[in-house]
């Protein structure tokens, strides 16, 4: 029976991250960022919504982010590091400039 391993070297996760930016994979990007620095399960990060980690009256990303976890069905308040800021940010200035906020 095959298993999925996690990655454990530093530097493969370097070029994962890398490897969707290049392509100009922001959205996949992110999601390794934010799943790497939150460590957030993957139905947790692909329920993120807009409103969850962007301020849109302040007009930025927020420096942290509650949810209510899927698994175990628990409230989580999770800060953000710079690193997981800046993907973010980077993914939100492609929207604004689509308009799809």
């Amino acid at each position: 029976m095959a298993t999925t391993q996690p990655i454990r070297n530093k530097k493969e996760i370097r070029e994962l991250v890398k490897f969707y930016l290049k392509r100009g994979q922001i959205r996949n990007h992110v999601l390794i960022v934010l799943g790497i620095h939150t460590a957030l399960r993957i139905s947790d990060l692909l329920s993120l919504r807009w409103d969850d980690v962007y301020d849109f009256e302040g007009k930025h990303v927020r420096a942290s982010i509650t949810i209510v976890e899927k698994k175990t069905h628990k409230p989580k308040t999770i800060a953000l590091n710079k690193t997981a800021v800046n993907a973010l940010a980077l993914y939100a200035v492609r929207y604004i400039k689509k308009g799809n906020f």
